[in-house]
């Protein structure tokens, strides 16, 4: 044992599973160091949180990392319930998740399966191309909060000799799962239930030689007595996925033994044919439910699994934890750069709690009815609508500046009835910030295509102030407002409808001029009539503020920057 001197790091990230990795990469992009530790010695294996929806796949794209992921994963095959006895017969064939067309505003509307083991393989080859990796073997023991920084003890095994080290840090998070240590040493409350045996399951990842068609999921029998669920995976033909269980099962059993769960298989499928050889990892599963009551104490965040855990029916864990991350990384970045006080942190609770209640609330309900429903029921393995959290939304927020008609800012509290639902009517400010394609440059930013998207236009480290109006006409105010805040932080574009006559030589203040040639974004934002409107994207893609003038961009900046520079 040895001990080494303290370390200093703006931010320390315990946990390497998804949430951390996209919370370091995320700062990155912001231009914020940090140090990403794991205590596992070695990389994880398996699928777990396979499924990824659409409004991850934006975040993804946001991250710069989309194109790997799309190059790795598969679409969500179709599925195949069988008739028992026998197992051959096939009762009933659908999609979990039907394909859907993209459009303007969603282009990537439909889902994909990618397991866990290869996103991470993903996202620390992008964290190291910013010189940062994970430090394997790397156990966050405990931690002691103080004005200006935390002060983090860690323990390293290399080789088999251990060291201790200090790390002086200004922030922590704890994205160590659900049994780490930074949610227990908050002393935050994790709340909900254990689920009870009959809803307890097997999850494995296995060598299937023959029997099986890998273009289709597979299933037999019900979730309330005894079930298997087979799905094919991104990697080599012969792995895949298996979910099984059933009152009255040894569930530990089966685990510890392959010709157990090889048993378990041949008896639930009522088929020999099905030739299984390793087993990659196996592991048992009892659905819990449980969430923080905030996410920030201080100094110290939590996120993903070490906030919250819920039943993997609806596939939101990993994507929720995701978008955890994406939340909180933005804002620590503007505050540990000093461009925010220290108060804007405090959102990160206030816009992520709601919809994760919400998030339980839709998961535990449809986990109660898989249990109790009949296996060919429709509503039991329908996986779109409000799950593709495409219209997941932080309208209630503090951060946020609305001044569209129905808004209801003069209301509070301005709580929806729910976070979650699928995208209908206008537009609001903390909705989801809606892509537009075919948008043709007239000037600015060279690192822009001549013909591009809002979505090429949009980064995590900026606001992107669209600014829809007919010409410079009555922007001389706003342009100037915009201008006293960090030039690398805030990004103006003018976005002028159809036909507008404009001359280039007159944008000197603008950072960009967009021609919406199709109506495009015209019609994603929401934009009727002749008076110019204002939208404000965060640097997560969320509206933050859809406004008709200069006092309404100084609300939502004030609400965001504590310092202003001129450009």
């Amino acid at each position: 044992m040895t001990l080494e001197p303290p370390a200093t790091a703006p931010v320390l990230i315990a946990g390497a599973g998804p949430a951390g990795l996209i919370l370091a990469l995320t700062l990155l992009k912001n231009g914020v160091s940090v140090r990403i530790i794991e205590k596992s010695p070695t990389y994880r294996i398996g699928q777990r949180g396979a499924g990824i929806m659409p409004r991850t796949l934006e975040l993804y794209n946001y991250l710069g990392v989309l194109p790997d992921i799309v190059h790795a994963a598969i679409a969500v095959p179709p599925s195949r319930i069988y008739k028992l006895p026998g197992g051959t017969e096939v009762a009933k064939e659908f999609y979990m998740l039907p394909y859907l067309e993209p459009t303007s505003a969603v282009p990537f509307p439909n889902g994909m399966v990618l397991g866990q083991e290869t996103l991470e393989k993903i996202l620390r080859s992008h964290l190291a191309k910013h010189g940062c990796n994970v430090e394997m073997g790397t156990e966050l023991t405990g931690f002691e909060q103080n004005a200006d920084h935390v002060t983090a003890r860690i323990a390293k095994l290399h080789d088999g000799v251990q060291t201790f080290e200090t790390v002086i840090c200004r922030w922590l998070a704890g994205t160590d799962g659900a049994r780490g240590v930074v949610r227990k040493q908050l002393g935050l409350s994790f709340l909900g239930e254990t689920r009870s045996s009959d809803q307890h399951m097997v999850v494995a990842d296995i060598q299937i030689k023959s029997g099986l068609d890998p273009k289709y999921i597979h299933q037999w029998g019900e979730l309330s007595t005894g079930f298997a669920w087979i799905r094919p995976t991104e990697g080599d033909n012969d792995i895949w996925t298996l979910l099984g269980g059933g009152s009255g099962l040894d569930h530990a059993k089966i685990v510890a033994s392959r010709d157990e769960l090889i048993k378990f298989v041949r008896e639930t499928t009522d088929r020999d044919d099905i030739e299984i050889g390793d087993v990659r990892w196996s592991s048992e599963y009892k659905p819990n439910i449980r969430m923080v009551d905030k996410f920030v104490e201080g100094r110290v965040f939590v996120a993903g699994d070490a906030a919250h855990v819920h039943s993997p029916t609806g596939g939101q864990g990993m994507n929720t934890s995701a978008q955890d991350a994406f939340n909180l990384g933005w804002k620590l970045a503007l505050v540990e750069k000093g461009l925010a006080a220290p108060s804007l942190l405090t959102t990160y609770t206030e816009e992520r709690l709601p919809v994760i209640a919400d998030m339980l609330r839709v998961t535990t309900s449809l986990l109660d009815r898989t249990f109790v429903a009949n296996n060919l029921d429709d509503s039991v393995w329908s996986r779109g609508g409000a799950l593709l959290q495409l219209a997941v939304h932080y309208r209630w927020s503090p951060l946020i500046v609305d001044e569209r008609p129905g808004a209801g800012e003069d209301i509070a509290p301005r709580l929806p009835i729910t976070s979650y639902g699928t995208p209908q009517g206008v537009l609001h400010a903390g909705d989801r910030a809606p892509n537009a394609i075919d948008l043709h440059k007239i000037s600015g930013l060279d690192t822009i295509k001549t013909v591009t998207s809002l979505f090429d236009v949009f980064a995590p480290w900026l606001h992107t102030v669209l600014f829809f109006n007919n010409g410079l006409s009555g922007l001389d105010d706003s342009l100037k407002i915009v201008q006293r805040y960090p030039a690398d932080r805030v990004r103006t574009v003018l976005v002028l409808p159809s036909g507008s006559q404009f001359s280039a030589s007159s944008a000197a203040e603008l950072n960009l001029v967009l021609s919406d040639q199709d109506g495009h974004a015209y019609e994603g934002y929401g934009i009727e009539g002749s008076a110019p409107t204002t939208a404000i994207i965060r640097p997560d893609g969320v509206v933050g503020a859809i406004v008709y003038g200069s006092e309404g961009i100084i609300r939502y900046f004030e609400r965001i920057f504590n310092v202003t520079e001129a450009r």
